[in-house]
């Protein structure tokens, strides 16, 4: 934090103190992100059956209704979706931030 401090103190230049705004703004965003993707992908299931598979047993919690059925995939499907999302914006954050390093 002092390092901060002393950056700003030492430079006049408003340029220099937005750019240090900027990166802030970008690394917060990167930890979200960061966060945010643990989060959605210890929210997906596997894609093999586990230790059901050896056994042989059936998933039991398929419903009979056909929205039943397919709310399992609808759920993953959009699980997927926004782990993408969150990669994709991970990844252009990252790569901001690295330009910006090059200029100061």
């Amino acid at each position: 934090m002092n390092n901060i401090l002393a950056f700003l103190a030492e430079t006049n230049n408003s340029g220099a103190a937005v750019l240090l705004g900027v990166r802030i703004a970008l690394a917060t965003l990167i930890l979200v992100a960061t966060a945010f993707i643990i989060y959605v992908v210890m929210k997906q299931s596997g894609n093999s059956d586990g230790m059901e598979a050896m056994s042989g047993a059936k998933r039991s919690d398929d419903s009979e209704t056909y929205y039943g059925k397919n709310a399992g995939s609808r759920k993953e499907a959009r699980l997927k979706k926004l782990t993408y999302i969150a990669a994709g914006v991970l990844a252009v954050c990252c790569i901001v931030f690295i330009l910006l390093q090059g200029i100061f």
